[in-house]
C-alpha cells in the first residue's frame, strides 16, 4: 500500500477488528501489537465494543504494521521466521533489534527498507 492509500484509509477510519486480525495473522499477541501502538488492549477492546474507529494516528500505525507483517511473511516464508528475525539485532539497522523499532512509524519504514534489501540480496 502506498503512503497515500495509508493516509486515505486512516482518514476514513479503521475498525478495531483489524487489530485482532493483525494479531492473529502476525503471530504476535494482542498485548504486543497494542504495545507497538502505545495503547492498552482494553482501550482497543473498548473501541471494538463501542464500534468506534481507531484514531487516525493509531490507524496509520496499524496499517503500516499490517503491511510490514505481510511483506515480512513474503520475504521470510512464514510469520514465525519473520518474527524470529524481528527479535534479533540486524546489521542493516545498525545492530538494532527490528522489533523495538516497531513502536515508531519511522522505525517501521526503516524495517520495511531492510526487508527490501534482504529480498534483493543487498546486505551492504
Amino acid at each position: 500500500m502506498n503512503p497515500y492509500q495509508v493516509i486515505d484509509k486512516a482518514e476514513k477510519g479503521i475498525s478495531a477488528t483489524l487489530f485482532e486480525r493483525i494479531a492473529r495473522e502476525s503471530g504476535y499477541s494482542k498485548a504486543a501489537i497494542a504495545g507497538f501502538l502505545g495503547l492498552d488492549v482494553r482501550t482497543i477492546s473498548n473501541y471494538k465494543n463501542q464500534k468506534k474507529d481507531l484514531k487516525r494516528t493509531d490507524a496509520e500505525h496499524l496499517l503500516k504494521l499490517k503491511d510490514l507483517f505481510e511483506r515480512g511473511k513474503e520475504v521470510f516464508g512464514s510469520s514465525v521466521e519473520f518474527a524470529r528475525w524481528l527479535g534479533q539485532p540486524a546489521y542493516g539497522l545498525e545492530g538494532r533489534i527490528p522489533e523495538k523499532l516497531l513502536h515508531y512509524i519511522s522505525g517501521i519504514e526503516l524495517v520495511q527498507r531492510e526487508l527490501i534489501r534482504i529480498e534483493y540480496g543487498d546486505f551492504s
